[in-house]
This record gives structure tokens, C-alpha cells and sequence, in this order.
């Protein structure tokens, strides 16, 4: 009777190693998928960092263009108060010197605005 006994416990413990042996596996298996599916997340996640990354650097390559740009916007800017002074100058008379001095324009600038803006000079050889 012992031994039906020492049998029957033994097949009792047998079949808990078993029953737990079953819900590990399960549980490995459940687990292994969710570890897959968090892969393909990561490997998503860093396809779309390494994107941002790529237009980050394409954002900052056009944002330096365009400083680039306003600067030179922002230079040519500065530089026509003295040309619309130099204009006003001109139209009133201004000596070609008074116009190199006064808007700080070279002998080749005062000499074209004084041309262009200046009073006519009529010469009574030149009308027929």
C-alpha cells in the first residue's frame, strides 16, 4: 500500500512539473513574440531618428543660406541711404568731391551719380 502511495505522490508531482513545464513554455512563447514586436518598434524608432536626422541637417544647410542671404540683403541695405543722399546731393548741384566726401562713395560712384542725376549740361554745339 506504501508503494501505491510513494506512486501516486510521485505522479502527482510528475504531473505540477508538467502542468508548470506547459505554462512556461507558454509563457516563453508569449514572451518571445512581445521581444519580437518591440524589436521591429526599435528599429522603426531609429529608421525615423536617422530621417529626422537627415532633415535636421538639411534644415540647418538651408537656414545657413538663407543668414547667408539676409546678410547680404541686410549689406546692400545699409549701402543705398548713402547712394539716395548722394542722389539728393546730385540733383541740387553737389561738386563731384562734396559727393566722395560727404556719402563716401568712390571717384568712379560720385562721377556715375553725378552723370546720371545731376543737372544737365546742355552745350549749344550738340543741338542742330
Amino acid at each position: 500500500m506504501t508503494l501505491v502511495i510513494v506512486i501516486t505522490v510521485m505522479s502527482a508531482v510528475f504531473l505540477a512539473i508538467g502542468l508548470a513545464t506547459l505554462h512556461l513554455l507558454k509563457l516563453y512563447k508569449l514572451q518571445s513574440e512581445r521581444i519580437h514586436t518591440l524589436q521591429n518598434q526599435l528599429s522603426a524608432l531609429c529608421e525615423g531618428a536617422a530621417g529626422t536626422d537627415d532633415r535636421i541637417l538639411k534644415f540647418e544647410q538651408t537656414l545657413a543660406k538663407i543668414r547667408d542671404h539676409q546678410h547680404a540683403i541686410d549689406l546692400t541695405a545699409n549701402s543705398q541711404p548713402a547712394y539716395d543722399h548722394a542722389i539728393r546731393l546730385a540733383r541740387k548741384g553737389a561738386a563731384i568731391e562734396q559727393l566722395i566726401d560727404n556719402c563716401n562713395l568712390s571717384d568712379e560712384e560720385a562721377h556715375l551719380i553725378s552723370r546720371l542725376h545731376g543737372p544737365q549740361k546742355t552745350s549749344q554745339a550738340g543741338i542742330h
